[in-house]
């Protein structure tokens, strides 16, 4: 079976992550089977791409900042869409996989999924596997963070989406198959459990006895917990067994490697917290915070101890449990994790409930008790269960098995929305009749334009009804008057000024194709953008409206580029995550529900039209190309101050105010986390009052004992901050409004 991996972790270079050892099994296990596969990953550090052979594997490493999309979007959505457009690269050169797979952190899958339900070829084709690892922004929640924050917030919609827009969804543990559809998704997704792959190594490095013998005394703990010091890893919970276990007499003593979780309370870390609070043990050397260490150095020191700890409470699969019971080595785990599915408690290693103290002393004092033939036998147990479990021949045979069930011929009929309800519409007729509704007042000259971009649209047959708002303008009235004469397909409404709203409900009213299509005057549209649409309404039966991103231009050409997404309630109601003037609609949907609102005034009633439709079920899709082109002007209307925006936001809360009384929580939760709408305009990005760390204007240096996601941030920024031709971070957010801020943090 061919297929591409797209992963952010990647050997050599990051190790001892769970992600990562997965990748270095899937290369071992690929290899071993012959499989021609290909995994890209990104590296900050080359200039271009470097491409590594392993037999049958291939591996590609590319530098994401050189794409345009840093511009104008935040780092893990700009990194999932170069993603996709490498994706698009590797097919188009001729490596066509059978499966697609994606790791879910980060939604690193998000614009390859988008930009496969949006029909763009070669993506259409593409059968996609997202594997769960357990989504960031999951961890983040367990971990005590504020998950309300921007850009986290819409992190975690990107990875909703990749589960809800998969072909198929892998997840190593039931542990896990469980958290995700009880905590983290809103809708239900079908998902198979299949283990980790892993294969004990036939050598391992620095592993020997006397390697051990010669490290320093402090590293010959009896027990050890090896994973990042924060709360979701049940550190603080393990210390309170053991902190019973020496009140009580116990000797055997336990070192703790790992990174920290940086001003973790009060701006101290969680070791400086937990040192403080056993600061007795520390002092009588039975307690001891080593820092994070290399994993060959780990592996030296895991080979004798009594038994390695691994207290999570919260676990998808851990790969630090699999590689030392694969060793013969002694774990004692939670039972909060997919580890407690394959150990057996007294069997192959130990299981304790994490949140009693009682219960951790009483199997630290089962293994201090244990005898050189009981320790053998559950060795020997140990081994047994990880190579029934986890063997390449094991579990690919499992994956495979379920990954043929997948016989997919046609492409869904309904898009995969993360939230809300959902209106569903009469089978498709492959309709491509489409009015286009211009309203128009006395801008005869932007007008023609406007028109003759329509006219160079791939589809055929579209009708144009200008709708004329009571101009004044001599020129105008002319300009109008040869219109019908110059365009057989153009109808020209006259109706006294009533503003843009009135004037597109007018001309809505007066369609009489089933799709509509707004477009102000002066405003353009790319060719292919009306036929994209309409195979996009005639698709899926549950969408009602379709959008595109949005080029703004001047008249020096293009100012910039500005993303849309596909609107989810409560995000929607807080900010226009929608902001296309230029979308395509059901006529129906649109009477019924997406009318414009004359009081919300220009842009706003846009804004006002969508939300109603979203909340009363009419969904919408966003295509991630700008194929719609907004004309900036300095006089236009659409110019509006902070004031009125908070104004009409006021209008528009209070109109809907009975559909979002549910939502009402999350809402306040999300302000509270970033402040009112006129500090964030584009989701990707932090608020422009949030004091998050990329924002600053010199590279960061990692700190010590900070994880390898964070460096694998750090290493991004240090990459765009260098002088050359990489793009640079702050030239997309000055694009996203928040320039002033830079310009505050350089002073």
């Amino acid at each position: 079976m061919k297929t591409l991996l797209l992963t952010f972790e990647c050997p050599p270079d990051i190790t001892g992550g769970g992600l990562c050892t997965y990748v270095q099994e899937y290369i071992s296990a690929k290899i071993e089977r012959r499989e021609p596969t290909v995994i890209l990953t990104a590296d900050f550090n080359v200039q271009d791409e470097v491409c590594t052979y392993f037999g049958c594997v291939k591996v590609v490493r590319f530098n994401p900042s050189a794409g345009e999309s840093f511009k104008y979007m935040g780092h893990w959505a700009a990194m999932s869409y170069e993603f996709s457009n490498q994706v698009k690269k590797i097919i188009t050169e001729g490596f066509k996989p059978d499966w697609l797979e994606v790791c879910d952190g980060f939604g690193l899958g998000y614009f390859t999924l988008q930009r496969k339900l949006c029909l763009e070829a070669p993506f259409t084709d593409l059968k996609v596997l997202v594997t769960a690892h357990t989504p960031v922004t999951m961890i983040d929640d367990w971990d005590k963070k504020n998950i309300y924050e921007l850009p986290t917030y819409f992190t975690k919609y990107m990875e909703q989406f990749c589960f809800q827009a998969a072909d198929k969804v892998i997840s190593p543990s039931l542990f896990l198959k469980k958290k995700l559809l009880a905590e983290f998704l809103e809708k239900e997704v079908a998902i198979d459990v299949v283990p980790n792959p892993y294969n004990k190594p036939s050598t391992t490095l620095v592993t020997t006895e006397a390697a051990f013998h010669d490290a320093p005394q402090h590293d010959r703990p009896d027990y050890a917990i090896a994973s990042r010091v924060c709360y979701w890893k049940g550190i603080e919970h393990a210390l309170a067994g053991f902190d019973l276990y020496w009140s009580t007499g116990g000797q055997s003593s336990l070192s703790i490697y790992g990174s920290d979780t940086a001003h973790f309370k009060n701006n101290q870390s969680f070791t400086d917290i937990l040192s403080t609070k056993y600061g007795k043990w520390i002092e009588k050397g039975l307690l001891r915070f080593a820092g994070l260490k290399k994993h060959s150095e780990i592996l030296v020191i895991k080979k004798q101890l009594k038994a390695l700890f691994h207290p999570s409470l919260f676990e998808n699969y851990p790969y630090s449990v699999i590689e030392h019971m694969a060793e013969g080595g002694l774990v004692a785990a939670s039972l909060s994790g997919g580890q407690a599915e394959f150990i057996q408690s007294g069997e192959n290693g130990f299981l304790f409930d994490p949140h009693s103290p009682k219960s951790i002393q009483d199997i630290i004092l089962k293994i201090d008790a244990l005898d050189d033939k009981q320790r053998h036998t559950l060795a020997e147990n140990a081994i047994e269960t990880i190579k029934e479990t986890c063997s390449y021949s094991t579990v690919l045979a499992q994956k495979e098995q379920v990954l043929a069930a997948i016989n997919r011929t046609t492409h869904p009929v309904a898009f995969p929305f993360t939230s809300g309800k959902e209106l569903t519409y009469p089978a498709s007729t492959s309709s491509s009749a489409l009015t286009v509704i211009i309203p128009h007042r006395n801008t005869a000259a932007l007008l023609l334009e406007t028109i003759e971009s329509i006219k160079f649209s791939s589809l055929t047959g579209i009708q144009i009804l200008v709708v004329d708002d009571g101009s004044t303008d001599k020129e105008a009235v002319i300009t109008l008057k040869s219109l019908e004469t110059r365009y057989t397909d153009v109808t020209v409404l006259y109706k006294k000024q009533s503003g843009a709203a009135d004037a597109k409900n007018f001309g809505v009213q007066h369609a009489t194709t089933g799709y509509i299509a707004l477009l102000n005057a002066g405003d353009m549209v790319c060719a292919t953008y009306y036929e994209t649409a309409l195979r996009l309404l005639n698709q899926y039966n549950n969408i009602g409206f379709v959008g595109a991103w949005t080029e703004n231009f001047t008249q020096h050409g293009r100012s910039q580029i500005w993303p849309t997404f596909n609107p989810e309630i409560p995000l929607h109601a807080i900010m226009d995550t929608a902001p296309c003037q230029g979308l395509v609609i059901r006529r129906d949907a649109y009477l019924a529900h997406g009318q414009q609102d004359p009081d919300l005034g220009q842009f706003f009633d846009n804004w006002g039209s969508t939300l109603s439709m979203v909340l009363n079920g009419i969904r919408g899709v966003m295509i991630p190309h700008p194929l719609f082109k907004d004309r900036v002007r300095e006089d236009a209307a659409s110019q509006k101050s902070a004031r009125l925006l908070t104004i009409t936001y006021n209008d528009i809360i209070t109109k809907y105010q009975a559909q979002l009384a549910g939502c009402y929580g999350e809402m306040i939760k999300f302000l509270n986390a970033n402040g009112p709408n006129t500090q964030y305009h584009n989701p990707t990005f932090p608020a422009a009052s949030s004091p998050c760390r990329p924002l600053a204007p010199t590279p960061i240096a990692p700190q010590q004992g900070e994880g390898r996601l964070v460096h694998l941030v750090h290493r991004y920024y240090d990459s765009v901050n260098q002088p050359g031709p990489i793009r640079t971070i702050r030239m997309g957010l000055r694009n996203a409004g928040v320039g002033k801020l830079v310009a505050k943090l350089r002073q």
